[in-house]
C-alpha cells in the first residue's frame, strides 16, 4: 500500500508540473528551461515505470504466495477444518471434503457435529467448548461417516483464533491405524483364550529363570498355583527334577536355563517331577524357546510347553510287565486282595504283595484310585 500511494504521490505531483508548464507557454520559454524541464519530465516518467514494475512484481510474488498457501490449503495431508462456537463449518480444504467425500458447497455452513457417529456427538460437543474456554491446543480421536454411513476414525487437533470467535481444527485419518489395533486387540483376545484353554502347560522365565507367567495347564501340570511360583525359580520352590534314569536333574541344566544360556531352542527334553504334595514323579516333555527384545542378541526371557508324558511313560512300563505281572494288575484293577490274588494265582499272599509293591513301583501308581484310573485309560477295566 506504501508503493501504491508513492506513485500516485509521484503522478500527482508529475501532472501539476505539466498543467504548470502549460500554463507558463504563453510567454516564451528560454531553451534551457524547456530542456530542463523535459528532462526532469523524462526522470519522473522512467520513475514511473520503475514503481510500476516494482509494482507488477510485488502483485506476481503475491499471487505466486497466495498460490502456494492455497496448495498447501487445499492439498495437506490433514483436513482442514474452521468452526465458529456453534459448531458451524466456516471453511474447508480440499482433503476435508474428500474425506466426507462431499463437495465444498454442501459442507460449508453445517454443523460439523452432523458427519459425526452418535455415539461420539457427544464428546465432541464438549471438546469444541473446552477448546473455546481454555484457547490451548486441544486433541481428541473420534469417529465421522461418509456418505451411505461408511464410518472412518480421526485424530483431531484443534486451536482457537485470536479473536475467540472461531477455532481451525485439523483432522488426520487413523482408520488404518485403528483397524490394525482392532486386529491386534483380537489377535491378543485368541491368544489370550488359547493361552488359558489348551490342554498343554505354558511358562514363561525371564533371564534368571524367575517365572514371569504361567497358564492353567501348567499350574495343573506342575501342581502348583502361579501365584505360588511368580517369582522364584525351581530351586526356590525346592522342585526334585530327575532325568529317566533317575539321576538328579541339576536347575542349570533345565531347559529353559539352557535356552536362556545359549540363544537357541532346546526341544523335547524329557524331565521327571516329583511332587512334594503328593510324593509322585510326573513325567514332562518339555520345550524351551528364547525369546529376544528388537536389536538385542541376549534373551530377555524364554518360554517352555510342558507335556504330561505319564501315561505314555506308564504304558511302557506296562508292556515291560511280565504276562503273571499283568494278572495280578488286572485283578487289583479289580478290586481284589491279596487273599483272592493269591487264590486265583495260587501263588503265596506275601508273594502277591511283593508283586503290588513292584507293580506300584513300576508304573509310578500311589493308591487304589491310581490303578483304577490307569486301568481305565488302556481299557484294561
Amino acid at each position: 500500500m506504501d508503493r501504491i500511494r508513492s506513485a500516485e504521490e509521484l503522478r500527482r505531483r508529475a501532472e501539476k508540473r505539466i498543467q504548470k508548464s502549460k500554463q507558463n507557454i504563453t510567454s516564451p520559454v528560454p531553451p534551457d528551461e524547456l530542456r530542463r524541464l523535459i528532462q526532469e519530465l523524462e526522470v519522473h516518467q522512467i520513475e514511473l515505470e520503475m514503481q510500476n514494475e516494482e509494482l507488477q512484481q510485488a502483485r506476481l510474488e503475491l499471487e505466486r504466495s497466495l498460490n502456494q498457501y492455497t496448495d498447501l490449503y487445499d492439498f495437506a495431508p490433514a483436513g482442514y477444518f474452521t468452526l465458529d462456537q456453534k459448531g458451524i463449518i466456516l471453511k474447508v480444504n480440499l482433503t476435508g471434503s474428500r474425506m466426507l467425500e462431499m463437495e465444498r458447497s454442501r459442507i460449508i455452513n453445517q454443523r460439523f457435529e452432523r458427519y459425526l457417529i452418535a455415539e461420539c456427538k457427544p464428546a465432541f460437543s464438549s471438546f469444541l467448548e473446552e477448546v473455546f474456554q481454555n484457547q490451548n491446543q486441544e486433541t481428541i480421536e473420534i469417529a465421522l461417516q461418509k456418505e451411505g454411513d461408511r464410518e472412518f476414525h480421526v485424530h483431531v487437533e484443534a486451536i482457537v483464533f485470536e479473536n475467540r470467535r472461531e477455532c481451525r481444527i485439523a483432522l488426520v485419518d487413523i482408520t488404518a491405524q485403528k483397524q490394525s489395533e482392532q486386529k491386534l486387540q483380537e489377535s491378543e483376545l485368541k491368544y489370550r483364550s488359547l493361552y488359558e484353554t489348551m490342554s498343554q502347560g505354558v511358562v514363561y522365565q525371564d533371564s534368571d529363570g524367575k517365572f514371569i507367567s504361567a497358564n492353567p495347564a501348567a499350574e495343573r501340570i506342575l501342581s502348583t498355583p502361579f501365584e505360588q511360583m511368580k517369582g522364584n525359580t525351581p530351586k526356590d520352590l525346592n522342585w526334585l527334577t530327575v532325568h529317566e534314569d533317575s539321576s538328579d536333574f541339576p536347575e542349570e541344566t533345565h531347559p529353559a536355563m539352557v535356552a536362556l544360556r545359549i540363544g537357541e531352542p532346546v526341544e523335547n527334553a524329557v524331565m521327571g517331577l516329583y511332587l512334594s504334595s503328593s510324593g509322585r514323579c510326573r513325567w514332562l516333555r518339555i520345550t524351551a524357546v528364547p525369546q529376544f527384545m528388537p536389536g538385542e542378541d541376549k534373551p530377555h526371557q524364554a518360554f517352555m510347553t510342558l507335556e504330561d508324558i505319564s501315561y505314555i511313560k506308564r504304558m511302557v512300563e506296562y508292556n515291560k510287565l511280565t504276562p503273571r505281572e499283568k494278572e495280578v494288575f488286572k485283578l487289583l484293577a479289580r478290586g481284589q486282595g491279596r487273599k483272592v490274588i493269591s487264590e486265583i494265582l495260587n501263588i503265596n499272599p506275601k508273594t502277591a504283595d511283593k508283586h503290588k509293591e513292584n507293580l506300584m513301583q513300576k508304573l509310578n501308581l500311589h493308591s487304589q484310585e491310581d490303578i483304577l484310573k490307569f486301568a481305565r485309560l488302556i481299557k484294561l477295566i
